[in-house]
């Protein structure tokens, strides 16, 4: 199975258009791309092994859902692997990557000023892999990827959600905060300040959450949260 399936469906739930708790239907999915239903049966499986889709034996796969205890401990891991992402990448960084940073916070701000949440969301995942490159260490990498794809259905609700006022310049802000230390070396400022950086995204998510559940003739956020 070429990758770009795989990639290509992964892209439906980290972009927003497939959401926790989503049922993956295998026929419309092959008609979609193309393809009969084994690719997309294998694609299915791979990212089930992923923990980005959960296989539910004889149902249709479904995107992975997490409940308010999962969700806390998983961003609690990310926070501090991203966080050693961060401190690695500001003593190991190469004078291109520090180059592409200060052009991906340079983008970022006129993305924040245009209020595009699209581009916003492709900026973070590029942000955060630039880093993870950073770190020279290929299982801290793998690690950091990893964790990351799990819960990317709920830190990308941030920017997908239309019933979400997104404030793009928050994560903005926050990132040019960790660039800065990166650019400079400062490793523990550049880690403590992405630890708090993903802590503020659960936080932000959960108050999401907590007032969509309180509207009860707003649009509700799918999964278990």
């Amino acid at each position: 199975m070429p990758h770009t399936l795989r990639q290509q469906l992964a892209d439906l739930v980290l972009l927003g258009e497939l959401k926790p708790g989503d049922r993956l239907d295998e026929h419309k999915l092959a008609e979609r791309f193309g393809v009969s239903r084994t690719p997309i049966r294998e694609a299915i499986r791979q990212l089930g092994a992923s923990g980005l889709i959960e296989i539910r034996p004889r149902r249709s796969a479904v995107v992975r859902s997490f409940d308010r205890t999962e969700l806390s401990e998983a961003f609690e891991a990310m926070g501090e692997i991203e966080a050693l992402c961060a401190a690695r990448a500001a003593v190991r960084f190469n004078e291109s990557e520090r180059l592409r940073l200060r052009a991906l916070i340079a983008t970022s701000e006129d993305i924040t000023a245009r209020k595009d949440r699209s581009a916003a969301l492709e900026m973070d995942f590029e942000f955060h892999g630039l880093l993870h490159d950073g770190a020279r260490n290929w299982m801290l990498k793998t690690v950091a990827e990893e964790t990351r794809l799990k819960i990317t259905p709920y830190s990308a609700a941030l920017f997908t959600m239309e019933s979400y006022d997104a404030d793009l310049g928050r994560p903005h802000n926050q990132h040019a905060e960790i660039a800065e230390a990166v650019l400079v070396g400062d490793g523990d400022r550049a880690g403590a300040l992405m630890r708090e950086h993903i802590a503020q995204a659960l936080i932000a998510l959960q108050q999401f959450f907590e007032e969509t559940a309180a509207q009860p003739d707003a649009p509700k956020a799918k999964g278990r949260t």
